[in-house]
């Protein structure tokens, strides 16, 4: 069956995704986008998903 919105974001929830609030460093930014881009990859999200 389809996965709906409200299931997928229950899963991406418990991957305990960081939130971005501000980034005093270029590398902030860069460790979040990893960081996320990890959680896409564990919860099989095409790179089309991820933008």
């Amino acid at each position: 069956p389809p996965v709906t919105i409200h299931t997928w974001l229950e899963r991406f929830n418990k991957q305990k995704p960081h939130s971005f609030e501000k980034a005093t460093v270029p590398m902030d930014a860069e460790n979040w986008i990893s960081h996320m881009e990890k959680i896409f990859d564990v919860m099989g999200c095409e790179d089309a998903f991820n933008t």
